[in-house]
């Protein structure tokens, strides 16, 4: 009888387990490292692109050493493409674009300030922006500038544009819901950004 029971409870902790990877599976369509209202960051993009940081930091001879790795790596990445989507949609809300011909401008810009196109590469590495992302990046970057143009043009001071910022970030998404996938931490509503949990956890903020 003892090992009867002792099969039946192994059976019963298979099934749980197999039943959470279904509930995690569901709230993450397609088995997404993040959505943003309509818009899914696949797990595919986010691993591309921390192989592609990982692989132009081996080409720098002397990277710095603060660099991200692991998890942490993982989960900047995803925070970078849910922030970028928010302010694409903040722009959007607002009437604020950004065209291809400015990010264009703002990528030969920064590169003559790094010393080249030359230097260009270490800079990115440093910065841990992907080559893929490069001008996702600057789009974010031209957003966000703009979008604090906007709010000093309104009344806002110098000293808390970048929280009124923040503010419009978390409010984009709490309306637009924001969903991490458990593996890469949860959405900290409150400070806009992604933060480590556990996986056992297997909630979401939003």
């Amino acid at each position: 009888m003892k090992k009867v029971m002792t099969k039946r409870n192994y059976v019963t902790a298979i099934g749980a387990i197999a039943a959470l990877f279904i509930l995690s599976a569901c709230s993450n369509p397609g088995n997404a490292a993040a959505t943003v209202g309509k818009t899914s960051v696949s797990i595919n993009k986010l691993q591309s692109t921390v192989s592609e940081i990982l692989s132009e930091r081996s080409k720098i001879s002397n990277p710095s050493a603060s660099l991200e790795t692991g998890e942490t790596l993982n989960r900047s990445q995803v925070t970078f493409f849910v922030i970028s989507e928010l302010l694409f949609q903040i722009g959007k809300t607002n009437k604020i674009s950004v065209t291809e011909q400015e990010i264009t401008d703002q990528i030969k810009a920064v590169t003559e300030q790094v010393g080249g196109e030359a230097s260009l590469p270490a800079a990115m590495v440093n910065a841990g922006i992907a080559p893929q992302n490069l001008r996702e990046y600057f789009r974010s970057y031209l957003y966000s500038a703009k979008i604090s143009r906007a709010l000093l043009s309104a009344g806002f001071t110098k000293d808390n544009v970048n929280a009124a910022v923040q503010k419009l970030v978390a409010d984009e998404a709490k309306k637009l819901k924001v969903s991490i996938n458990p593996r890469y931490g949860s959405w900290d509503a409150s400070a806009a950004t992604i933060t480590a949990a556990p996986l056992a956890a297997g909630s979401v903020k939003k």
